[in-house]
């Protein structure tokens, strides 16, 4: 009988560790879940502008310019968002300097700095093939038309610019631009959708700037990041 109740009492400890083991004075719920920014897109309604074949003959002047036409650049968010765009160079080893542009075509473009002067290549001897300046003609933000644009060398600091058809302001590589809310304001201006009309020129030099008897490539390159501020 004693051997029965120790037995028995030894079971009883063993079913008491073994509930023990499989409960617990606490019991935890994790709530998950993702907070996601708004979604912009960025697009071009020409990805490629084209001056054409330019015979050699017709660089008559020291300096030649041509307009390739206009892209709208556009930015489309499912939410307002403050956001700005980024513009890269990509032929910035080939775009000229002021001082170039003042030697080799013998003009002075006061407006400009070597910051608005973009690449477009370079020939076979080497030698930069001429310069490109972009600007922005006209712009709207959510469907109004917004004539107060802001461009920053780094994001931090906004410098106010007034737009307007017969005063496009030119684009600076590798800098940021954006829309103000109204005139004087130096911090963008939160957008659902905006435009930006982007206009383009090129300027090439007198013929006898290039190899004779072969054909010089122009070849532009720029890049428009969209950047959340």
């Amino acid at each position: 009988m004693r051997k029965l109740v120790i037995a028995s009492a030894i079971a009883l400890a063993a079913s008491i560790l073994s509930l023990s083991a499989f409960s617990a004075d606490t019991a935890t719920l994790a709530i998950t879940g993702t907070i996601t920014p708004a979604t912009c897109e960025v697009s071009l309604s020409n990805t490629s502008l084209s001056a054409g074949n330019i015979a050699a003959s017709s660089l008559t002047n020291d300096v030649n310019q041509f307009e390739p036409g206009n892209s709208t650049l556009s930015v489309a968010c499912d939410a307002a968002s403050a956001v700005a765009i980024q513009t890269t160079d990509n032929r910035s080893a080939s775009a000229m300097t002021k001082a170039e542009v003042s030697s080799e075509m013998k003009i002075d473009i006061t407006s400009m700095t070597d910051a608005n002067i973009f690449g477009i290549g370079n020939d076979s001897a080497g030698k930069k093939v001429g310069m490109l300046a972009l600007a922005v003609a006209s712009a709207t933000a959510d469907g109004t038309s917004n004539n107060n644009l802001l461009s920053s060398s780094d994001k931090s600091s906004w410098t106010a610019k007034t737009i307007s058809q017969a005063t496009p302001i030119p684009l600076e590589k590798n800098s940021y631009f954006a829309l103000a809310a109204s005139s004087g304001d130096t911090a963008p201006t939160t957008v659902t959708n905006a435009t930006f009309e982007i206009s383009s020129l090129l300027v090439l030099k007198k013929a006898d700037h290039y190899p004779g008897g072969e054909k010089v490539d122009i070849d532009g390159n720029v890049t428009f990041s969209l950047v959340y501020l």
